[in-house]
């Protein structure tokens, strides 16, 4: 029966038509349609609508459900002449060619930080990751939403995959000492740094100039660390009064209010144009499935198919 549902779609995603074919429950499982992903997470990855999409339908496949993918949804909208993309357009969609439920992701946020091996005379570079995927779960023959799932996941790997990617990449801002949340930033992104205070309370500020002074100067906002919350941020936008800082090499410096002296300093880099970065690295292609960002990405996937198992159970019941 799986294999005559996926000659279906098979047909339906080829011939670009709109097919309507007969949707069968297997005893293993419901009919799941998957469409694209959204990417909520700022990352600018290349390729994560279909490729986490690609990555949840083989999860799904190999945990024995039957899987409509997106490639077929595409299709079908296609073969209609829908070009608008919502839930409700996907959910006609996954009505259309037999699904009971509908799964829409989004890669909600992908963080990294790095990580310094040494040993004796030789230091290994590499990157730990994060990543937190959502996951709505629809009703395509209502339109209703059955459930909203999140997951996250953990992975290792070597920098040396992509610097540049490394670099661009955002990670926690909280995980210790004065941190920005990247490397190098777009022309006109958003500066967000952090300082976990090892002893608050304690009321801090920053500011930010060019590391080549003079340069105009950028003073934040006052914020206080507690015990219950240690971690103080700032988002800088990029502008210095009336006028928008250049590209270049900035420098930021933490204050203890009461205190003229600088008791942590940090830089980064604004760029004038994309970093080069995303071109190197697309989910679902091998150079991108050994790093951390891939490992986290899939643990947060087989979590999502484990929570999706139990919502099912909870269903039936």
């Amino acid at each position: 029966m799986r294999r005559f549902l996926g000659l279906i779609v098979a047909v339906a995603s080829l011939a670009g038509l709109a097919q309507t074919p007969q949707g069968v429950v297997p005893e293993q499982g419901p009919v799941l349609a998957v469409a694209p992903f959204v990417d909520a997470s700022g990352s600018g990855l290349l390729g994560v609508e279909g490729g986490l999409a690609d990555m949840l339908e083989e999860k799904l496949q190999q945990a024995g459900y039957p899987v409509i993918p997106h490639q077929a949804l595409e299709s079908w909208l296609v073969g209609q002449g829908i070009w608008e993309r919502t839930p409700a357009v996907f959910a006609q969609a996954a009505a259309a060619m037999g699904a009971e439920y509908l799964l829409l992701g989004a890669l909600e946020g992908l963080n990294t930080a790095r990580v310094s091996l040494s040993f004796g005379f030789f230091t290994v570079e590499g990157v730990s990751a994060t990543a937190r995927v959502s996951l709505d779960v629809y009703v395509p023959a209502t339109g209703d939403k059955l459930a909203s799932l999140e997951a996250e996941g953990s992975g290792r790997g070597e920098a040396t995959a992509s610097f540049r990617l490394f670099l661009s990449l955002p990670w926690d801002v909280c995980l210790g000492g004065l941190r920005t949340s990247k490397h190098t930033y777009l022309y006109g992104e958003p500066v967000v740094i952090g300082y976990l205070d090892p002893t608050p309370p304690g009321t801090y500020y920053v500011t930010i100039q060019e590391a080549m002074p003079p340069s105009p100067v950028w003073i934040s906002p006052r914020r206080s660390s507690s015990a219950a919350d240690p971690c103080v941020s700032w988002t800088w936008n990029q502008w210095f009064g009336g006028s928008h800082a250049d590209p270049g090499l900035y420098t930021v410096s933490l204050y203890e209010v009461g205190n003229p002296v600088p008791i942590a300093m940090a830089n980064f880099q604004i760029s004038p144009e994309p970093a080069g970065w995303a071109i190197e690295l697309q989910v679902g292609t091998p150079e991108f499935s050994g790093t951390a960002w891939n490992q986290a990405i899939s643990a947060a996937l087989d979590e999502l198919v484990s929570r999706l198992s139990t919502l099912w159970a909870g269903v039936e019941a």
